[in-house]
């Protein structure tokens, strides 16, 4: 990604050759991306036009125009007169499965409110009243910030297994949870539900495409993002751990931002930590898998 001011183009390459790990993975994938208009590119630039650190600018652009602080507001991600070259096709299969992993510890109350061992057993025993007042508190986040989510059926032997939770968390390159603090046990909810919901959701917002790439300006300057080349129908998911046998990356996608319901909780769990996983290794696993899958033998060539 070229940037008309010179600055962040400097930062970026700046950022790319530090020596700090997560500041030289996000500087490098400012240098890879493909998937951003000029158009966007340009909206982008008129952001903090004195700042000299191209995560302030695509910050500020995040919180305004990705995210926005009003619901309704239609988040730039989504917007077709700037972003076509990341939206995907309208085409996506209704019937698939989709899933996501929240966090939910900020919204657990002590014993008596919504604790985690009343939520456990409340998704046993099917309490759908208990289980909404969990989904309804998503419902207080302002703005429309688009959702990183995955197929269900390309993780099915991972939810099946016994440490579902680590699983997920690593094949989704779920990377902004760790490092682990020891002794604070972190929960989830893992939510469930079809393309054909989002979509009807979109339907009501008076939205045709509801789907995308995800691209340097959605990812909050996240290490474990990574790029893909241009024209590429989904994206991939940086997977943190090394497999043997290997398997196959997971296709990652952004849709709409997504109101939940009881029905859409399936899991409710605990982690209680991991070591923090190498992200460059991590990230040369995937280049190399990335590079094999798209025929795109020099992507990621950055000459820093």
């Amino acid at each position: 990604m070229q940037f008309n001011r010179s600055e962040l183009n400097d930062s970026a390459v700046s950022l790319a050759r530090s020596p700090a790990v997560d500041d030289s993975c996000i500087g490098r994938n400012y240098l890879i991306e493909e998937n951003v208009t000029d158009q966007r590119r340009s909206v982008v630039e008129g952001y903090e036009p004195l700042a000299i650190d191209v995560r302030e600018v695509v910050n500020s652009y995040f919180r305004d125009s990705v995210q926005g602080v009003q619901r309704g507001h239609l988040s730039s991600t989504f917007d077709e007169t700037i972003n076509h070259q990341a939206l995907l096709p309208v085409s996506v299969e209704p019937t698939q499965k989709i899933i996501r992993l929240e966090r939910i510890d900020r919204h657990l109350e002590p014993i008596g409110g919504l604790d985690f061992m009343s939520l456990t057993k409340a998704l046993q025993d099917n309490d759908r009243h208990r289980l909404a007042a969990l989904a309804d508190q998503f419902l207080n986040y302002g703005g429309e910030r688009p959702a990183f989510s995955a197929f269900k059926s390309e993780v099915s032997d991972d939810l099946n297994s016994v440490d579902l939770l680590p699983r997920i968390i690593d094949r989704l390159g779920l990377y902004h949870h760790y490092p682990f603090v020891s002794g604070k046990p972190y929960r989830f909810a893992l939510m469930e539900y079809t393309a054909a919901e989002v979509i009807d959701q979109a339907k009501k917002k008076n939205m045709n495409r509801c789907f995308a790439l995800a691209t340097v300006l959605e990812c909050q300057n996240n290490p474990a993002f990574f790029p893909v080349p241009r024209a590429t129908s989904h994206g991939f998911t940086v997977d943190l751990r090394e497999r043997n046998p290997a398997q196959p990356s997971v296709r990652e996608m952004l849709h709409i931002r997504f109101d939940y319901s009881w029905r859409h909780i399936k899991r409710i769990a605990e982690w209680t930590g991991a070591d923090t996983p190498d992200i460059v290794a991590a990230r040369d696993r995937h280049l190399a898998t990335l590079r094999t899958a798209t025929g795109c033998a020099d992507f990621g060539d950055v000459g820093v």
